[in-house]
């Protein structure tokens, strides 16, 4: 017994080394990790810093998946946007309006008007390409503005004040219950696209034809139908803006909501005056 007792008291004592020299490199381990945590933590914060790693998780892929203070954010830019291009627009239309040498200015050169309808689709094309090169995307946007603006103020001279400012409330009050509509439902208007894209080249096609047959009621048609259509692109572009553009193209979100409300106008206009008319 004794010697049983002799012969296990070594076997103890090194198994207790084992189990310390273990969980010395056990520590010497976690010191090891500690401190390569820290060095990567150092390192980056310095390439990183923080607050950009916040902002990469606020941001998401669109509007929709991003924080509330970038959603919200990103809505105040583009309705201020979209509110300077309307106040643009209606200040240049105003001028033509109550000016008589630029109302025939306008109607003895019509090239003009072709040159500046052509000059925006230019520029429409270069804001889809600068849209994230600040500040080129501003100027661009407040010159593809100023061209639209012309060529809706130009369109304008050939109708009386009243249509005109019965086709402007009609339109406020339209693109209001709308966008209001539009963020108050739980409804996926992503599938109108298709649909409205096909009634618009519809569209294109039948105003080209009364170029050649021309006729009142087709016109009224033509304008009820387009005035429809631009209804639904308003619900579908201030759907789409939030799930399909990502925090920094706002003033792409500015560009379609501001066509959309620029057609809706000159559509309602037309049938107003085609309804006068008859």
């Amino acid at each position: 017994m004794h010697h049983s007792v002799v012969c296990q008291q070594p076997i103890k004592s090194r198994r207790r080394k084992g189990l310390c020299s273990s969980v010395k490199q056990l520590r010497s381990l976690r010191n090891k990790n500690t401190s390569r945590k820290r060095w990567f933590n150092k390192m980056s914060s310095e390439k990183y810093p923080r607050s950009s790693i916040e902002d990469d998780f606020n941001y998401g892929t669109n509007v929709a998946t991003a924080s509330v203070q970038i959603r919200m954010g990103f809505l105040r830019k583009v309705y201020t946007l979209l509110s300077l291009q309307i106040i643009l627009t209606t200040a240049t239309s105003a001028l033509f309006m109550f000016s008589q040498t630029i109302k025939e200015f306008v109607i003895a050169s019509p090239a003009v008007v072709m040159v500046s309808s052509l000059l925006s689709l230019v520029l429409l094309v270069a804001l889809a390409v600068y849209r994230h090169q600040h500040p080129a995307n501003l100027y661009l946007l407040f010159a593809f503005t100023l061209l639209e603006a012309l060529s809706v103020a130009t369109a304008l001279t050939f109708y009386d004040y009243s249509t005109i400012l019965q086709a402007l409330f009609l339109t406020c009050a339209v693109f209001a219950v709308l966008t209001a509509y539009t963020f108050q439902s739980k409804r996926d208007f992503s599938k109108m696209g298709a649909w409205l894209f096909s009634c618009l080249w519809i569209l294109i096609i039948g105003t080209f034809m009364r170029l050649f047959f021309h006729s009142d009621d087709a016109g009224l048609f033509l304008a009820g139908a387009g005035a429809l259509v631009f209804c639904g692109f308003i619900i579908y572009d201030t759907s789409m803006l939030m799930k399909q553009l990502s925090p920094e193209e706002h003033i792409l979100a500015s560009i379609n909501l501001y066509l959309d409300i620029v057609n809706l106008f000159l559509h309602i206009l037309r049938v107003l005056d085609s309804m006068k008319k008859h």
